[in-house]
């Protein structure tokens, strides 16, 4: 629900859910198998200069948080 709002990081996921990088990270490439969001990787972030990975939610995975939120 986090990415439909706008792109994060794995470090700003992990920052908003207060878990471990790892596990985001983990979570993000299968989420990604199953084209629910896409990874693009950023060769230098504009906020600190360093590589890092931008997560997105595909369309699929729009479609999917729309039915999530209307069950809430």
């Amino acid at each position: 629900m986090l990415l439909k709002e706008k792109p994060l990081t794995y470090t700003q996921i992990q920052n908003k859910l207060s878990t471990n990088y790892d596990s985001v990270k983990n979570n993000c490439e299968e989420l990604q198998l199953y084209e629910l969001v896409a990874i693009n990787i950023i060769d230098r972030h504009p906020e600190n200069g360093k590589p890092s990975f931008d997560v997105h939610l595909t369309n699929r995975g729009l479609e999917i948080a729309k039915k999530l939120k209307k069950k809430e």
